[in-house]
């Protein structure tokens, strides 16, 4: 189809304005924190002991070598996966609209090529032969087979909904991918809504499996694989979202989980808790296995520790018979008791882990260092400095405490379980501020902070409030005003990320005609601005329940995109679902003259947005 290129000229015929600010297009969900930060997220070992460390917003990879920086590479772009192909080569993706699959000589630290492999690619995975690479489109939902002479595209294949994490069977046979949050579905309440574990074929990429998590399992992180490629274990946050979020104790919102796959059946076995009776261990990340298979590393990034389970301990208790009144497994807050080692690392946002040896590096974000926990001396901790800054603006100390757990009640959650990167999980919640058993979508925390006021009903009058009111009725503590205020400055700072639909700010003809139709139609009276929103209430008829007459917030449709399902419950689940299905009063723009045809183009501008 047809692309047309958006002038300021042909925007203001149309009185809508511009979808980016040139600032905008750079930055996506890291923000600006008013100063320089590494921020290493990424890391990967190489057989030989080479250490690969991705630092999300320092746009760099730093090599570690016997516990010391050996060398840097800079890239110039938010790093977002790295992955060695040998002692020699090392595989980088960074974020962008088309971003890139970086190669590096990790011998003497030089890019040897870049390919632009399509929006916002992560997760790095290379052949055993090393002559593919893999990369996720996270927004897309795509994966993409990439030939690392050429750098051309070899295949192509689907997952099933934001593709976070991928691995290789060690046969090299098959990708298993991570999912980071559920399938959008519609009707909340009428199946399972959980994130799922894809099974791709290496050489074709076609979909082998869609294994799913259990309900309400959201944030899917990470994987690890058994080296007989049997079982995988994937770190995920079990969401109770079924339930009024009227206190914390033993898990009553969320517990934080790993999934135990059997890879030979395509099935998910089981599912354990890291969580203790009076103690969470809060947004668990990445997930390794040691070289030896003797322990099972799961970083915990809301309480800044790892655990340490003893994985043959594991897998007795998974087979002996469950004693008659015992809770099931993934109910189970005792499950781990006396095998598992909780390792405080005296540091801040560990993510992604790997093993070399009995030694697990740890990558941790705020800390802007590398840890290491020794399994041969008692677990024990160092801290490799890497040349991060360790003094925190108001803006990364509020990111910080966005994601950190012992701002909770017992450390159950942050803000970042329910709104992961600052977004949605995409699920209905009871949170009582506007009654009990009237739940609604969770909101992305973008430009909230502008578009007063907040939650769906209105409820608080500015984000502000919404901050203060989070950290005592949702987290159940009470935090100085300080503290409120580093959130703000975190949260102020947000940006979106470009569309995966209107790829460097152009348009289908579609969506071209989607446009025209978005204005006619009536939709910019209530959607209009910087923000498509006039910020005021109205009452459209969709409401149910007890909720039936009452007012919603119009939302920002920016980033809408990524946001399904939609309407306050979640009932639909796509923008033409809710204009075809739920504007039956004609309340939601005028659209009862327009054609399926029509309503797909209207669609297709509303997902640029």
């Amino acid at each position: 189809m047809k692309k047309i290129f958006l002038t300021a000229a042909s925007l203001a015929m149309l009185a809508l304005p511009p979808l980016w600010g040139a600032e905008e297009r750079f930055f996506g969900d890291v923000i600006d924190y008013g100063a320089e930060y590494l921020s290493p997220e990424y890391i990967s070992v190489s057989e030989g002991g080479n250490v690969a460390v991705g630092c999300k917003t320092g746009d760099c990879v730093i090599f570690l070598k016997d516990g010391k920086t050996a060398g840097k590479v800079e890239l110039g772009a938010r790093v977002s996966g790295v992955k060695f192909a040998d002692d020699n080569i090392l595989y980088v993706t960074t974020l962008g609209e088309n971003g890139k699959l970086c190669k590096i000589d990790a011998k003497n630290f030089k890019l040897i090529n870049s390919w632009a492999v399509g929006h916002f690619p992560t997760a790095p995975a290379v052949s055993q032969d090393g002559k593919f690479a893999y990369v996720a489109n996270q927004f897309a939902n795509a994966i993409r087979k990439i030939d690392t002479q050429t750098g051309k595209e070899a295949t192509a294949g689907k997952a099933v909904h934001e593709p976070y994490a991928m691995k290789l069977t060690p046969d090299g046979k098959e990708l298993v991918i991570a999912n980071h949050l559920p399938e959008p579905k519609g009707g909340l309440y009428e199946e399972n809504i959980g994130c799922a574990i894809s099974v791709l074929d290496a050489d074709t990429l076609k979909t082998l499996a869609k294994i799913e998590l259990p309900n309400g399992a959201i944030n899917c992180k990470d994987i690890a694989i058994s080296k007989d490629g049997k079982t995988a274990y994937a770190t995920y946050v079990l969401a109770r979202f079924n339930v009024p979020t009227t206190q914390l104790e033993r898990g009553w919102v969320n517990t934080n989980a790993v999934a135990i796959i059997d890879l030979k059946n395509r099935k998910r076995l089981a599912s354990f808790l890291l969580d203790e009776n009076t103690l969470g261990a809060a947004n668990p990340w990445g997930i390794a296995i040691s070289p030896d298979e003797k322990f099972l590393a799961v970083a915990s990034a809301g309480t800044h520790e790892v655990s340490m389970i003893d994985l043959d301990a594991l897998k007795e208790r998974l087979a002996a018979p469950r004693a008659p009144k015992a809770p099931a497994i993934e109910d189970d807050l005792n499950f781990l008791s006396e095998i598992r080692t909780r390792v405080d690392l005296d540091g801040l946002g560990p993510r992604n882990t790997a093993w070399f040896g009995n030694k697990l590096y740890v990558a941790e974000y705020y800390s802007d260092d590398v840890a290491t926990v020794d399994a041969d001396m008692d677990f024990e901790v160092e801290h490799i400095d890497i040349g991060g800054n360790p003094n925190m603006t108001k803006p990364r100390m509020g990111d910080l405490y966005f994601n950190d757990a012992r701002m909770c009640f017992q450390q159950w959650l942050s803000c970042a379980t329910c709104h992961p990167a600052t977004r949605s999980d995409n699920l209905n919640w009871d949170l009582v501020n506007d009654g009990i058993c009237n739940p609604k979508q969770s909101k992305s925390m973008l430009f909230a902070h502008f578009t007063p006021p907040t939650m769906i009903t209105g409820v608080r009058k500015d984000a502000e409030t919404c901050v203060r009111a989070g950290l005592i009725y949702i987290q159940f503590v009470e935090r100085s005003e300080e503290d409120a205020q580093c959130v703000d400055e975190f949260m102020k700072r947000l940006k979106p990320v470009p569309s995966p639909y209107a790829p460097n700010g152009e348009l289908s003809d579609e969506a071209a005609y989607g446009q025209t139709l978005f204005e006619s139609a009536g939709c910019i009276h209530c959607h209009k601005g910087e923000y498509f929103t006039d910020m005021k209430f109205h009452d459209l008829k969709t409401a149910e329940g007890p909720d039936v007459g009452r007012k919603f917030d119009t939302p920002t449709l920016r980033e809408v995109w990524r946001s399904a399902p939609y309407l306050y419950d979640g009932r639909a689940k796509t923008i033409f679902d809710m204009l075809k299905h739920f504007n039956k009063d004609n309340l939601h723009g005028d659209t009862k003259d327009l054609t399926d045809e029509d309503l797909k183009a209207l669609e297709a501008y509303i997902l640029t947005l």
